[in-house]
């Protein structure tokens, strides 16, 4: 007959391994959770930063297409600005198209730099663009006069409209407060 003390010894030596080894699944299991963790986070600061980063962007470029809207308003830009083809200012060849697409937005002359000090852009209710943003910048395109409601489109009318409506594009583009996004929105403006 067996003494109770000796298998109680046997079944000891038998399960210290066990232990140990599931101890350390579950050490290795919570490692990889509080890991993952930690990088969702990290991932979820980056959008949220990215997105903090255009919206400033998209603030900017609408105060510039403000700025733009309230210059054409109050008469700020002539017609012989426009034909000048520079500054910013640009008369579109129907034949041609925009120039926008082939625009160096860096060069000088080639766009307007939107300042609320610029008297190029009265803007009285944007005195201020967002905190961190880069000076955005605009062109406003001179687009071929188009007729009013309840005018004749004939081909003859189209060409010597008898009301004629002047028709501007304004596109504008910004960055945000570190560069790393662009943003750039365009309106069209009678």
């Amino acid at each position: 007959m067996r003494s109770p003390l000796r298998s109680l010894k046997s079944i000891r030596s038998n399960q210290r391994g066990v232990v140990l080894f599931v101890a350390l699944i579950l050490l290795v299991i919570l490692s990889l959770i509080g890991v993952t963790a930690a990088r969702m986070q990290t991932t979820e600061e980056r959008m949220a930063r990215n997105e903090d980063n255009r919206q400033i962007g998209a603030q900017a470029a609408e105060a510039a297409l403000r700025a733009a809207e309230a210059g054409l308003t109050s008469g700020v830009y002539t017609a012989s600005q426009f034909s000048a083809n520079t500054n910013g200012l640009y008369d579109l060849n129907p034949a041609i198209g925009s120039v926008e697409p082939t625009l160096n937005w860096s060069a000088a002359g080639a766009a307007i730099t939107y300042s609320p000090t610029n008297p190029l852009n009265p803007m009285p209710a944007l005195s201020a663009l967002p905190t961190a943003a880069q000076s955005p910048q605009y062109i406003i395109e001179n687009l071929p006069p188009v007729a009013m409601p309840g005018d004749s489109i004939n081909q003859v009318q189209y060409a010597n409209p008898v009301s004629p409506v002047t028709v501007y594009r304004v596109t504008a583009t910004a960055t945000g407060a570190d560069g790393s996004t662009t943003t750039q929105l365009q309106t069209i403006f009678r």
